[in-house]
C-alpha cells in the first residue's frame, strides 16, 4: 500500500504519537522521511530547522535518526524561521534542508518542508521521488562506521540579519514600528533586525510558544485585531508588522491599523523597484511572478511599465520555480509571502521587512501615502470546511465547471476564460472567481473580483458558495 504524503506545501498533518492512519503525522513518518531523503541525496549534508510547535522536538529527533543512520551529516539550526532555513543552505554548503513546521496551521499540526540549496522548496518531481523511496522502503544501506554526524549551528540568525543589512542600507531612527510575531519563531530575529536599523520597536505576542496563546498563527484580519487597535490609538506608530508561526508570511498594517493587501504591496514594491532600476533590468529580469488567485491589479499596475506578470499554481514553490525558469526580480502571493531571487529562492519575510521599511525611508512617505497610486480592487475571499477531506480530481473539477458554466450562462454573463492550472478560475465579463481546494488543510477556498464593487464581488462569491453546497462539497 502506497501513501501520498506530500501536499501543496510539503507534508502537513495533525501530530499523533502513534497511528496507522495516513492522515496523521507520527515520529515514524519523520524517521522514514529522513531515511528517504538521505537516500535521495546519497548521504549528503542536510540542514534542519524547526519552528516553535510542541511536537517539533520529537519529529526532529526522529528525522535526524533517519538521516544519520543512512550516512548523512546533519547541521541543526534549532528554532528558526523558514526564511532563515532557506537562506542557510547555500551558506552551509548543504545538499538539502528540512524545515519542521506547519506554518500558519493550528497548534495540533506539524509537518516537513524540503528545500534545495538555492532556497527553492522541493519540486513536485523531487517530492514524488522521495515518496517513491518512502513507500518502497528502498533506503540506503550503510555500515556501522558510516553513520553520519550532527553539528549544531548557533549563529544562523546573525548571519541572516547580516546578509540583509549588508545589502539594504538605511537609517530607521525616525521610524516607529509595532511587531506581532504571533508567538512564533520570528520573535527573536525580527526585533533584532529592526534594532540594527535603529528603529523604535514595540512588540506584542513576542514570546515563543507553540500553543499560540496570543492569537491564532495565521496573520488574517480576524487574528490581527489587537495590533490593528494598537496602531489606531497610538499616534507614534508608523507601521505594523505581523507574522505567522514560521515567519514565511508577513502582513503589514498602515498607521491607521488598516491591513495592507499583499498583492497591492507586491505591486508597489515591484513598481518602485522598476522605477529605481529600470536601466539596469534586462528583459529576462523585467518579470514578476504571482499565482492564479492574485488580484488582476498586478497586471494593471506593472504591464504599463513594461513588466510581464507570470501566473502560476498557488504555493511559494510554484512561484520560485517560475522565477528560476523564466527570470524575474520578485514573486509574491496573496498570503503575504514574497520571494527575492537576489537573496535566495525561498519566501523571505525578513528581507521583505527590510525592503518595505527602506522604501518608506527613501521616499519620505508613509506606507499609506506610497499606496495611494496602487488601485484597491474589490477582492473577496472565503474558505469553507470540506464535508470530506478529499483531493480534487479531474472528475470533481469537471462537475464544478459544468455547474458554474450553467450558472453564469443563466445570469447572462459572458465567460471569457476557464483556467484549471490550480482549481477552476472563471474569468467573465464583469470579473473573475476561483474555486480551489487548499493544499495545506481540508478547506475549499473561493476568491474573486468584480469590476463593479465589493458587494457585487461578495454576492458572486456567495452564489459560488451555494453551488458548491449543491455539489455536496461544503
Amino acid at each position: 500500500m502506497t501513501s501520498n504524503i506530500f501536499g501543496t506545501s510539503g507534508i502537513r498533518r495533525v501530530f499523533q504519537s502513534y497511528s496507522e492512519s495516513d492522515l496523521m503525522f507520527t515520529p515514524q513518518m519523520a524517521l522514514e522521511v529522513g531515511l528517504a531523503l538521505s537516500t535521495y541525496v546519497n548521504g549528503g549534508t542536510v540542514v534542519i530547522g524547526k519552528d516553535i510547535r510542541t511536537s517539533a522536538l520529537p519529529v526532529e529527533y526522529a528525522l535526524i535518526s533517519g538521516l544519520i543512520s543512512t550516512g548523512s551529516n546533519v547541521k541543526t539550526l534549532g528554532i528558526v524561521t523558514t526564511p532563515t532555513l532557506a537562506m542557510s543552505l547555500r551558506y552551509l554548503n548543504a545538499d538539502a534542508g528540512v524545515m519542521i513546521t506547519a506554518s500558519h496551521n493550528t497548534p495540533e499540526y506539524i509537518g516537513l518542508k524540503l528545500w534545495n540549496p538555492s532556497g527553492v522548496g522541493f519540486s513536485p518531481e523531487q517530492e514524488e521521488e522521495i515518496e517513491r523511496i518512502y513507500n518502497d522502503k528502498d533506503f540506503r544501506n550503510i555500515k556501522w562506521d558510516e553513520v553520519g554526524k550532527i553539528t549544531a549551528i548557533n549563529d544562523i540568525n546573525d548571519i541572516h540579519i547580516l546578509d540583509i543589512t549588508n545589502r539594504i542600507l538605511f537609517d530607521g531612527s525616525k521610524l516607529n514600528v509595532i511587531v506581532d510575531p504571533g508567538n512564533g519563531s520570528g520573535c527573536d530575529i525580527v526585533p533584532n533586525l529592526l534594532s540594527k536599523y535603529d528603529i523604535n520597536i514595540v512588540t506584542i505576542n513576542a514570546q515563543m510558544d507553540g500553543r499560540f496563546p496570543g492569537r491564532a498563527s495565521e496573520p488574517s484580519k480576524e487574528n490581527l485585531i489587537q495590533i490593528s487597535k494598537f496602531l489606531k490609538i497610538s499616534p507614534q506608530e508608523d507601521i505594523g508588522i505581523a507574522l505567522d508561526g514560521d515567519a514565511d508570511r508577513v502582513i503589514f498594517l498602515d498607521e491607521n491599523g488598516e491591513i495592507i493587501d499583499p498583492i497591492r504591496l507586491l505591486a508597489l514594491m515591484a513598481k518602485i523597484f522598476i522605477l529605481d532600476n529600470k536601466d539596469k533590468l534586462s528583459n529576462k529580469d523585467m518579470k514578476v511572478v504571482t499565482p492564479v488567485n492574485s488580484s488582476s491589479l498586478i497586471e494593471h499596475v506593472l504591464n504599463p511599465l513594461g513588466c510581464e506578470v507570470i501566473r502560476t499554481e498557488v504555493g511559494d514553490i510554484k512561484v520560485a520555480l517560475a522565477l528560476k525558469e523564466f527570470g524575474g526580480f520578485l514573486g509574491g502571493e496573496t498570503s503575504g509571502t514574497y520571494i527575492w531571487p537576489k537573496f535566495h529562492y525561498g519566501p523571505d519575510s525578513i528581507a521583505t521587512i527590510a525592503n518595505v521599511l527602506h522604501m518608506i525611508v527613501k521616499n519620505g512617505k508613509s506606507l499609506k501615502e506610497l499606496l495611494a497610486d496602487i488601485p484597491n480592487y474589490p477582492y473577496y475571499a472565503e474558505k469553507f470546511k470540506l464535508k470530506r477531506d478529499i483531493s480534487f480530481t479531474k472528475e470533481i473539477n469537471n462537475k464544478i465547471i459544468e455547474k458554474m458554466k450553467n450558472t453564469l450562462n443563466n445570469l447572462g454573463k459572458k465567460i471569457e476564460n476557464i483556467n484549471t492550472i490550480d482549481g477552476c478560475r472563471f474569468d467573465y465579463d464583469e470579473g473573475w472567481f476561483l474555486i480551489r481546494r487548499s493544499g495545506t488543510s481540508p478547506y475549499l477556498r473561493i476568491s474573486g473580483e468584480s469590476n463593479k464593487d465589493f458587494e457585487k464581488t461578495k454576492e458572486i462569491n456567495q452564489l459560488v458558495q451555494s453551488k458548491m453546497e449543491e455539489l455536496d462539497l461544503i
